[in-house]
C-alpha cells in the first residue's frame, strides 16, 4: 500500500468538496460598511472644534495641581459638564 498515494486522495477529496464556484465569486458584490455612533460622531465634534486654548490659564492651574492647592468643586463640575452635554446634543 502506497502511504502517498492515499494522502494525496484524501487531500484531493477535501479540495474538491470546499472548491467554490468560481462564477459564484465573479457575481457576488463585496460591500463595506461603516457606522458612526452619536458618541462618536460628539467626540469627532469636539477634537476638531477650533476653540483656542488659554495657554497661561492652563498652566496656572497645572502649576497649583503639583503643588497640591488645586481643589475641585466635584459637584460644580458635574453639573457644568451635563450642562455642556445638553448644549451640544441639542
Amino acid at each position: 500500500m502506497n502511504i502517498n498515494l492515499v494522502k494525496f486522495r484524501n487531500l484531493e477529496r477535501v479540495y474538491n468538496n470546499n472548491k467554490v464556484d468560481a462564477s459564484y465569486v465573479k457575481n457576488t458584490k463585496k460591500c463595506d460598511t461603516v457606522e458612526i455612533s452619536q458618541m462618536g460622531k460628539y467626540l469627532n465634534k469636539v477634537n476638531s472644534s477650533k476653540e483656542e486654548v488659554n495657554i497661561d490659564r492652563v498652566n496656572e492651574i497645572k502649576s497649583k495641581i503639583e503643588s497640591g492647592q488645586y481643589r475641585i468643586d466635584s459637584n460644580e463640575l458635574a453639573k457644568k459638564i451635563i450642562e455642556k452635554m445638553r448644549e451640544e446634543y441639542n
